[in-house]
């Protein structure tokens, strides 16, 4: 059966959770294509989450359909895997490099095997660093027949913070399930106060309430998503400073990983100081409709908030920039009101002159003062570049050094130039098109009023235990958590201090509790490189590896994709001298291919109407090297347009190097011998044959790391020194053989 499945990020799409809808309609439509199960599993282990989503959609009518799976990953989420299902069938992704992934895409998909691909940003990685939001392409969805889908994400969850599933169908009204599974695991090395299910409409059960455990879930049926599903989780309140490490180590010949964790008690609440807080506004194009509206909100709430002690300027800027009074204002119900009816009266202009505003606001500001960003951080005028606006604010503000809150709204939010800007002694915070703002919102306020602890930085000694160190956290607050990911090499004792907390911790050799812990250190690792790139510009060895980081522990980047189509589709063709086949499978509407091979020959390849598949013959040069080689496919269809292709083969012309041995050098007739082989990566078959037993075929163990079969020595064989021939067949068909013996006896 043919499926499709093409993945990508829509820049600008208002998109829910999991929507399948038709190709042609606007909306999910339940009559044509119904969401008939969807099973949600989170897991939160400390500060990391991660969340593994599985629907399955039903075609209501006879006919084979297609249609666009959307979704928005919440907040600043890392898409960590992803799946289609063609019927019995996982098509798991694969993470492979962005531009070779769109060429295999392109490839597998001319011959009639159409895979998914799934990346940020259709067009390039520019706009790959700025969408959350992806659209799929799914074909076929067969008559009365239904597709799965699987995705599964990690993200962070602050102490005292809010996890939010955007369920709530925002752009679709309304959708309905036909029966939804949600499950909840919370476990903690700090002890947890409460676990709070913050969206009423959702019947979660709790199965397990325990200091450092807790187990949720819900199971219902027919159920309409008006609303997304909002869990938060307390910590208790500590009577002093903590700090725990958590580690995970997998292989002792591998890099090791740990998490420190450091809680900050909480402050006796003082009388709130008066504040002076300098607002600045975007009011340029790119913040129209649903951003525009957040933000509006968002600094509603900033300023009916202040009280008459407090003082405010409020800036409005796009191409130009604008202040509602040349003065401060005093706070206050009244004056809050006056500032909102003049921000609504403001024109929206094209450009977007960030510097400027950014300038203007610390030169209104005072010190100890507060200045708030509303913006989606995208610069089209001025200065543009982020590392130099990073730079001119970090010199402006040394000066005064007002407190620096960024507000990102939107899905394609700059939130790599508002994060930087927000670490000068700030809070950073990100609203997406599909989370609740309110949750958000709230808590980045309630930090206006409070001051930021300082002097919190990790120290490990010995400082040479551990490498590559990243915070997760921006300011930290009283009762607030600061966390820090990083490696660690040789197994030993270290010991983690920040401020007056220290943990002295056994760094283990191999520890498996932890399972997010690396991917959650290479999150980091990329991040940092990225920011390097939009300081620096972008240079071979730090995208090289980002690109091995998000191979090795599986998530999307701006330079990488994931690809689902079967393995084999994957791999190139191993050839050897001598074999001389090629098979290509194409589109219906080719009507010649002709192939082109490095070595200066050009054959015709002749279409298999029973197979349906071009197939030609040719032979590999004795000389030719053992490796990788190009073969060059030139394709006309019947309305006499020329596609070309590259396909790669593998010429492999050595044998297999084979080593066996025997589980014992002598056994009686009716006993089992097991038989164990060690062979190369492309081997193929490994089988054990002797005189008069039956041949063994010999399989991959992988707690053994070796191949492993079991000969029986038959019942009536004469004693006597028989020889075992142990033959191993890699895929090109090279052939070579390892004999040892065995005595049977009496």
């Amino acid at each position: 059966m043919r499926y499709s499945i093409y993945l990508l990020a829509a820049a600008g799409l208002y998109a829910d959770a999991g929507s399948l809808i038709p190709t042609n309609k606007q909306a999910p439509d339940a009559a044509v294509l119904s969401m008939e199960e969807m099973a949600i599993d989170v897991q939160i282990d400390g500060s990391s989450v991660k969340v593994l989503t599985r629907q399955i959609f039903a075609n209501k009518t006879g006919g084979v359909l297609e249609g666009n799976y959307v979704f928005a990953l919440p907040g600043s989420a890392l898409l960590s895997d992803f799946a289609v299902w063609d019927g019995a069938t996982r098509i798991p992704g694969v993470i492979l490099e962005r531009k070779r992934a769109e060429e295999l895409y392109n490839d597998i998909r001319l011959q009639a095997i159409d895979p998914g691909l799934l990346q940020l940003g259709e067009r390039d990685v520019d706009e790959a660093r700025r969408t959350s939001v992806f659209s799929a392409r799914v074909v076929p969805i067969p008559g009365y027949g239904t597709k799965r889908m699987e995705m599964e994400y990690h993200s962070r969850l602050d102490m005292g913070s809010i996890l939010a599933l955007p369920l709530k169908p925002d752009a679709y009204k309304q959708q309905r399930v036909g029966r939804l599974w949600i499950t909840v695991t919370v476990t903690s090395v700090h002890a947890m106060k409460d676990f709070l299910v913050l969206s009423k409409g959702y019947p979660l059960q709790i199965l397990e309430k325990k200091p450092n455990l807790v187990r949720a879930s819900l199971d219902v049926r027919n159920f309409d998503l008006t609303e997304d599903f909002v869990v938060r989780v307390d910590r208790e309140a500590a009577t002093g400073d903590r700090l725990a490490v958590v580690t995970q180590r997998e292989e002792a010949s591998g890099p090791g990983y740990f998490e420190a964790s450091f809680v900050v008690a909480p402050q006796v609440a003082a009388e709130s100081a008066p504040k002076t807080v300098v607002a600045l506004f975007d009011a340029s194009l790119s913040m129209q409709w649903e951003k525009l509206e957040r933000s509006m909100r968002a600094v509603t709430e900033l300023l009916m908030a202040l009280g008459p002690q407090d003082k405010f300027h409020l800036l409005v800027f796009n191409s130009q920039v604008a202040a509602f009074a040349a003065g401060a204002t005093g706070g206050g119900k009244a004056s809050a009101e006056q500032a909102l009816a003049w921000l609504k009266t403001q024109p929206l202009r094209g450009a977007t002159d960030l510097g400027a505003a950014l300038a203007k606001g610390l030169a209104l500001a005072e010190k100890d003062s507060i200045l708030v960003l509303f913006s989606d951080g995208g610069a089209t005028a001025g200065q543009v570049r982020m590392g130099k606006l990073v730079e001119d604010y970090a010199k402006v503000w040394a000066a005064k050094k007002p407190r620096t809150f960024m507000y990102a709204v939107g899905d394609d939010a700059n939130g790599t130039l508002m994060k930087a800007l927000a670490r000068q002694n700030g809070v950073f915070e990100w609203v997406r098109s599909t989370e609740p703002e309110e949750f958000k919102l709230r808590g980045f306020l309630e930090k206006l009023g409070k001051s930021a602890v300082e002097g919190v930085a990790l120290d490990v000694q010995p400082r040479t235990a551990v490498s590559l160190v990243y915070p997760l956290h921006e300011a930290v607050y009283p009762g607030s958590e600061a966390v820090w990911v990083g490696q660690y090499g040789q197994p030993g004792s270290a010991t983690f201090k920040v401020r007056g907390a220290s943990a002295t911790v056994n760094l283990p050799a191999s520890e498996t509790a932890h399972p997010q812990l690396p991917r959650t250190w290479a999150k980091a690792r990329v991040d940092a490189l990225l920011e390097k790139i939009d300081r620096e510009g972008e240079d071979k060895a730090t995208i090289d590896e980002i690109i091995r980081l998000s191979k090795k522990y599986k998530f999307v980047t701006p330079y990488t994709s994931f690809l689902a189509a079967p393995r084999a589709l994957l791999r190139p063709r191993l050839i050897r001298p001598g074999d001389p086949v090629i098979r290509v499978r194409t589109d219906a509407a080719i009507a010649s291919v002709v192939a082109v091979f490095p070595f200066g020959l050009t054959k015709s390849l002749r279409f298999l109407p029973e197979e349906d598949i071009w197939q030609t013959r040719f032979l590999a040069p004795a000389d030719m090297v053992d490796g990788t080689h190009a073969v060059k496919l030139v394709m006309r269809d019947k309305n006499g347009r020329t596609y070309r292709e590259a396909k790669t083969f593998i010429i492999v012309s050595k044998p297999p190097l084979v080593s066996a041995k025997l589980s014992a050098s002598s056994a009686r007739r009716g006993e089992r011998v097991m038989v164990t082989a060690d062979a190369g990566a492309t081997t193929r078959t490994i089988t054990a044959k002797m005189y008069g037993a039956e041949t063994a075929w010999l399989k991959w163990d992988g707690n053994k790391n070796v191949s492993v079969g079991y000969l029986t020595v038959p019942a009536g064989m004469p004693p006597g020194k028989y020889s075992v021939k142990v033959t191993a067949e890699d895929i090109a068909h090279n052939i070579s053989t390892k004999e040892v013996f065995l005595a049977v006896l009496p």
